[in-house]
């Protein structure tokens, strides 16, 4: 495979001072001047290491996914790999033309119609006569805006925007390709034909994807990074570097206080197995599940619902007593739900409870999250995984 991009002791530091910042960055530019080195081992006062030696090889044929959490340096590393910003230390080296899909509909002018902005980004991009026009009608068919594509952009939907962007960044062929947070573009469609158009690209080039989708990630790259405070924690497989996004995301669960209100009129508990769960219980795909509820502080004919979230805090599940027969009060204060066996991806989840009044409508509690770990392999980046039976007919 032919190596596109190489990096070698990459760094990069900033300020958290803004004026300490504007008198370094006059000093490199004093320096640079100067013909005298800019690159640095150390901090100076107020800095701190935003990429820390990154080292890293791209091939054609690859898609590379980089993950983090906020503030792990994943737009400063785009930035150089991009050339907008210089790095502290080390070295770059790029084979071919690079191209980049972030913020696609940036540099659109509002006076314009969509097929005058093409036409001016194709020009851009060194594109004339027949070249041009096939550039002009490939973006023009794939955004499927019809007759707005000769209207004013000013008078298009963000989602409009996304779509001629889109289209006009993906109908060129780089030999290295960046794409950032941009495939959530349009109707399921149009997902599909970016998904699709994607692929077609990442044959023939070495591609940078980042996103913070999972799905996205699970289904583009064909190997991943992991960044943390500027490190590469991982370079290999994208489960592994998606099973360590996944723990830091439990690690943030387990450490954020959820919204609650009136907590105190319900008390709950969960079994796994028969067991209450620990802060270490690793809990298999397959156990089952029961909770029980003290309802004896809560109004007659109240409504119960018990909420399933995932480590983000999306609720995935949710089982309402307004889809049963019983009502409160009961024959004792205890209520058991049997949820059944738990068939979710390996993660951190957690169950709360909800009580309302007997129309939904009326909020009259909210208690905080209980929390439980499913172990095991990692299939598919979906949480809820549910079994069948499966057999020849």
């Amino acid at each position: 495979m032919t190596e596109l991009l190489k990096i070698q002791g990459l760094s990069k530091s900033y300020s958290k001072n803004l004026k300490a910042s504007m008198k370094y960055a006059s000093l490199d530019l004093l320096r640079g001047s100067l013909g005298l080195s800019t690159e640095r081992q150390s901090l100076r006062d107020s800095e701190f290491w935003a990429l820390r030696d990154i080292n890293l090889s791209l091939y054609r044929g690859e898609v590379l996914g980089v993950l983090g959490h906020n503030g792990a340096g994943k737009s400063t590393l785009l930035k150089c790999i991009a050339n907008k910003i210089q790095p502290t230390t080390g070295k770059i080296s790029l084979k071919g033309t690079l191209g980049h899909m972030i913020e696609m509909s940036a540099g659109f002018d509002g006076s314009l119609t969509g097929r005058e902005n093409v036409s001016l980004r194709g020009s851009i991009l060194g594109f004339k006569g027949k070249e041009l026009h096939r550039y002009i009608e490939s973006v023009r068919d794939f955004a499927e805006i019809d007759d707005f594509f000769d209207t004013p952009v000013q008078f298009y939907s963000s989602g409009m925007k996304s779509r001629l962007g889109f289209a006009a960044s993906s109908a060129i062929e780089p030999d290295i390709l960046i794409i950032d947070e941009v495939l959530a573009v349009g109707d399921l469609n149009f997902r599909l034909k970016c998904y699709e158009r994607m692929n077609e690209l990442a044959k023939k080039s070495a591609v940078i994807f980042v996103s913070h989708s999972i799905g996205q990630l699970s289904r583009m790259c064909t190997r991943a990074i992991y960044l943390e405070k500027g490190n590469i924690l991982l370079d290999g497989e994208v489960k592994e570097a998606l099973a360590i996004y996944q723990d830091k995301i439990d690690l943030v669960a387990k450490n954020k206080k959820t919204a609650t209100l009136n907590p105190e009129l319900i008390g709950f508990s969960i079994e796994i197995n028969n067991c209450k769960p620990g802060p270490e219980t690793k809990t298999n795909y397959g156990d089952r599940i029961t909770v029980y509820i003290d309802v004896s502080k809560i109004n007659q004919n109240a409504r119960i619902r018990i909420i399933m979230r995932d480590a983000s805090g999306s609720v995935l599940q949710d089982w309402n007593s307004a889809r049963t027969s019983i009502q409160f009060p009961g024959s004792t204060n205890t209520v058991m739900i049997d949820l059944g066996s738990i068939e979710l991806a390996p993660g951190t989840y957690g169950i709360s409870i909800e009580a309302t009044s007997i129309n939904g409508v009326e909020h009259l509690c909210l208690t905080e999250a209980k929390l439980f770990r499913v172990v095991g392999e990692y299939y598919a980046p979906i949480a809820i995984q549910r079994q069948a039976e499966w057999k020849f007919v």
